[in-house]
């Protein structure tokens, strides 16, 4: 009953498999049952118990159900709970239920991990500390991360005005402007020139090769809604200098702009 077929076996051990996806509507990691089905198929008997330690939207119990194997799967947010549920069956009301299905929930345990994890002979300890720049939930670099829905093009409105370089985004987040470098004495009407453009608007942020200047400042080219390219504009109007110590996608413009309007 378990053994593939001559055509499934030749399409299941191929060197590349062609489906379709799947949308990313309830999860963040949805894939077809089509995956799972084939390694089942081919690594497994009938009424033998799949694994499946990342239980997500519960694909794979799926296919195991459907094709008559056991199944134990693991999943620590509750969230996913319902969509399991549903995409599995287990609420939907059969004539005849082929599966039977069991939702057990881990009490909480009473362990000190960190005392446990010093017993053990070997402990990974990496010499380089973490840094966490930005938040990913409030800078996603057009990454979907979490439930909510974002638009495909993030937005934001300016909080703070610091110099000609530096402001500081309605998400508190800190940015430099790419390219640019202040001049002291075009520094207040920079100042006013900013204020006038970006008061009341919307603004969206690309990016460079190079995140983060050495004080860790997220490095922008900063756009109106309308497309208006504020670091360009400033060089433009002469209220600033041009950083030509970085190496940047558009240095060769900003450079080019700046001597087409003031040699």
């Amino acid at each position: 009953k378990s053994k593939l077929s001559k055509e499934e076996w030749n399409e299941y051990f191929s060197g590349h498999w062609n489906f379709n996806g799947e949308k990313q509507i309830e999860h963040l990691a949805m894939f077809p049952e089509e995956l799972p089905k084939r390694l089942i198929k081919m690594f497994s008997f009938i009424e033998d118990t799949v694994l499946d330690p990342f239980l997500g939207s519960g694909t794979t119990v799926l296919a195991a159900k459907n094709l008559n194997r056991n199944s134990i799967g693991y999943e620590i947010n509750e969230k996913f709970l319902s969509i399991i549920q549903d995409k599995v069956g287990m609420n939907r009301k059969e004539l005849f239920h082929t599966a039977t299905f069991e939702v057990v929930k881990q009490k909480p345990l009473n362990i000190n991990w960190n005392s446990e994890i010093k017993n053990l002979s070997y402990q990974f300890k990496d010499p380089i500390k973490f840094d966490k720049k930005i938040d990913p939930r409030k800078l996603q670099f057009g990454s979907k991360i979490g439930f909510s829905k974002s638009r495909r093009q993030e937005y934001f409105s300016i909080k703070e005005i610091i110099s000609p370089e530096e402001l500081i985004l309605s998400n508190n987040i800190k940015v430099r402007l790419i390219g640019i470098k202040a001049k002291e004495k075009d520094f207040n009407n920079a100042i006013n020139f900013l204020k006038s453009k970006l008061k009341n608007q919307k603004v969206f942020l690309k990016f460079d090769n190079i995140k983060y200047d050495s004080k860790g400042n997220l490095l922008v080219y900063l756009y109106l809604r309308n497309k208006t390219f504020i670091n360009a504009h400033l060089i433009k109007n002469g209220l600033v200098e041009v950083d030509s110590n970085l190496e940047y996608i558009y240095k060769d413009k900003f450079i080019k702009l700046k001597q087409e309007n003031y040699g």
